[in-house]
C-alpha cells in the first residue's frame, strides 16, 4: 500500500498549499479519500474545490477603474482572497457502488463538508461507507500582484510564482494575466467616476497532479474622495480543474481522473481603499459561485490621471 500513502499524502500537501497560499507544510490526510472516490461520486466530492478555488483566482484583480490615457502608472502587492464556503458546498448526492444492493442516493460531505464519514446499509447487512471531508468554511489563498501601464489608456496585470515543492508533488507554478482599458478617456472629464473593463486569465498547476485554470471580464467603476476610493465591478467569471491520482486499494494501480468545470457565472464586486501617498490597503467582498473577501496590500506610483 506504500503508493496509495504516498498519493494520500500528495492530496494532503495539495490541499495544504491551496489553504495556505504560497506556503508549504502538510494538513491532516483524507483517509479514505483516494481509495474510495471516482467517476460521479469523485466528481461531485472535489467540484467544490474547483469552484472555490475559481472563485478565489478571480478576485482581487483591481483596486479601482482608474487607468492613464498615457504615461506610467504601476503597482506591486499581495493580495489575498479568501472563499467563503457555503453549506450547499459541503454535500453532494452520493451513489453506491455498482453491485451494492439495493442501489441508493445517499447526502454525502465534500471536500470542504464534515468531518464524519456517513454510510449506507444494503441487504444481508452489508454496509459501505463514504468518507468525511475536512470540515472547512473557508479557503484563503495568495497572490503576488504587478500592474503597470498605460499606453493608449491600456494596463498590465500579471501575477506569477513558481518552485519545487518536494520529490513527490513536483513544481508548483502560478501565472496569471490580465488587460484592462480605461472607459473614461472616452467620456467627458467632468464625468463622476472612473471606469474600465478588463479581462483576466489565470493558471495554477502542482506537477501532474492538477491543473487549473479561470478567466474573468468585467466592468468596473470607481469614485476618489481624498484618501478612499470606492470601487464595484460585475463581471463573468469560469474556471476549470483536472485532477489525476493513483490508486491502489484492490492491489492493481488505478489512474483517476477528474475534469471539473465551473461554468460562466456572474460576480459582484463592492470595495473600499485607502491611499496613503504611495501606500495602499484595499478590501472587497465578491458575490458569486463562492462569496469571496478580498484584500490587498502594496505601492502604487504614478497613478493620477491625465
Amino acid at each position: 500500500m506504500r503508493n496509495g500513502t504516498i498519493i494520500k499524502s500528495k492530496i494532503s500537501v495539495l490541499l495544504f498549499l491551496f489553504i495556505s497560499g504560497i506556503q508549504l507544510g502538510y494538513s491532516q490526510k483524507l483517509e479514505d479519500f483516494v481509495s474510495k472516490y471516482s467517476g460521479a461520486n469523485g466528481t461531485g466530492y472535489m467540484q467544490p474545490l474547483s469552484d472555490a478555488f475559481g472563485a478565489n483566482m478571480n478576485s482581487g484583480l483591481f483596486r479601482d477603474a482608474k487607468v492613464k490615457k498615457k504615461g506610467f502608472q504601476m503597482y506591486l502587492g499581495l493580495v489575498t482572497t479568501t472563499a467563503m464556503i457555503s453549506n450547499n458546498s459541503k454535500t453532494f448526492n452520493a451513489q453506491t457502488e455498482e453491485g451494492f444492493s439495493p442501489s441508493q442516493t445517499v447526502v454525502a460531505p465534500t471536500i470542504f463538508g464534515s468531518t464524519s464519514m456517513v454510510s449506507a446499509k444494503g441487504n444481508e447487512g452489508t454496509e459501505t461507507y463514504f468518507p468525511g471531508g475536512l470540515g472547512m468554511n473557508i479557503l484563503p489563498v495568495a497572490f503576488p500582484q504587478l500592474s503597470i501601464g498605460s499606453v493608449l489608456g491600456t494596463e498590465a496585470t500579471i501575477r506569477f510564482y513558481a518552485f519545487d515543492v518536494n520529490e513527490d508533488l513536483g513544481k508548483l507554478n502560478m501565472l496569471g494575466l490580465g488587460v484592462r482599458h480605461s472607459i473614461s478617456q472616452y467620456l467627458i472629464e467632468s464625468f463622476p467616476v472612473d471606469l474600465a473593463v478588463g479581462y483576466y486569465w489565470n493558471s495554477f498547476s502542482v506537477g501532474n497532479i492538477v491543473d487549473a485554470k479561470s478567466n474573468f471580464i468585467s466592468m468596473q467603476g470607481s469614485f476618489d474622495t481624498g484618501v478612499l476610493t470606492f470601487y464595484s465591478g460585475l463581471g463573468l467569471g469560469s474556471s476549470n480543474m483536472d485532477l489525476e491520482y493513483t490508486t491502489d486499494q484492490t492491489g492493481e494501480e488505478e489512474t483517476i481522473n477528474l475534469a471539473l468545470e465551473t461554468k460562466n457565472k456572474p460576480k459582484f464586486t463592492l470595495g473600499m481603499g485607502l491611499n496613503l501617498g504611495a501606500f495602499r490597503l484595499n478590501a472587497d467582498y465578491n458575490f458569486g459561485v463562492e462569496n469571496v473577501f478580498s484584500a490587498g496590500l502594496g505601492f502604487a506610483f504614478g497613478g493620477d490621471q491625465e
